[in-house]
């Protein structure tokens, strides 16, 4: 049986190396079999690691980072990675030529996409992925990259995903019933720990105290459900907020926006999908 959250798989004939190609788009929903994923390697290509839907994330260094939809991490040529995806969920890598990659920092970031780049990248995956320097396709890629590389810029953490296997399966909990009014000392007893235990425990693993480390893995699935066309108020309800006003104090200290505006873009997303 899988488990939750497992490295991504590569479509076959999909070539991530393929530094002849300007920029190459790839959707990626399908995962690797427990124990057989490649693990941690590096690219020739800079990549841009896209969440589309559901738990999408990266693993770098001794560290494992879910993202929030609509939101991409930017990995460098060569700096060691591996993508995974929680069950049903959707990703999209974007690779693009060493000599365009030079131009982007040279250290890993997060990014915030728009709703037309994302648009973009979608269209890319769908198209041949080598096209003639001068063709439309590689006008329409010179474009994309310049969108990408002026998007909003943030720091590449958001949501740690432990490696602890009771903190793994509090995750699988929160992202499937995201409610937060649950106490904390319910899920120590389920992890067979006391309070002070599970509490240091995520701090030791994600750098967070669990009511933060709680509250970003739980907008994870608000953002999602915004995005999906939800109002503020059936999020709030989901999470246990006792007013969407709440609510939507705590979404704006995370993502900068509130989530009206946010469900907004989700919208505009939507119209202008084929």
């Amino acid at each position: 049986m899988s488990a939750f959250i497992e490295a991504t798989k590569w479509p076959a004939g999909f070539e991530p190396d393929d530094t002849t190609s300007l920029l190459q788009c790839v959707i990626v929903n399908e995962r690797s079999a427990a124990g057989q994923s490649v693990g941690l390697h590096a690219h020739q290509t800079g990549q841009f690691v896209v969440a589309l839907s559901g738990l999408v994330g990266l693993a770098y260094g001794e560290k494992r980072e879910a993202l929030p939809a609509s939101s991409a991490v930017w990995v460098p040529p060569g700096v060691r990675h591996e993508g995974f995806l929680g069950e049903g969920a959707v990703s999209l890598y974007c690779h693009i030529n060493p000599e365009w990659a030079d131009m982007m920092p040279a250290e890993l970031l997060r990014l915030q996409l728009s709703p037309m780049v994302i648009e973009m990248l979608k269209r890319f995956a769908v198209l041949p992925r080598r096209y003639p320097e001068k063709s439309h396709e590689a006008r329409l890629a010179a474009v994309l990259f310049e969108e990408l590389a002026a998007a909003p810029k943030l720091q590449i953490g958001f949501a740690p995903l432990p490696e602890h296997p009771e903190l793994k399966r509090i995750v699988e909990k929160i992202v499937s019933d995201p409610q937060l009014s649950r106490p904390v000392a319910d899920w120590a007893a389920e992890a067979a720990m006391s309070t002070r235990t599970l509490s240091r425990l995520v701090l030791r693993e994600t750098g967070l105290s669990f009511g933060v480390w709680r509250l970003r893995i739980a907008m994870l699935s608000a953002a999602q459900m915004l995005l999906a066309g939800e109002h503020a108020e059936v999020a709030a309800a989901r999470l246990g907020y006792a007013t969407p006003s709440a609510f939507s104090s705590a979404f704006r200290r995370i993502f900068g926006v509130s989530p009206s505006a946010f469900r907004e873009s989700g919208r505009v997303e939507r119209a202008a999908a084929p």
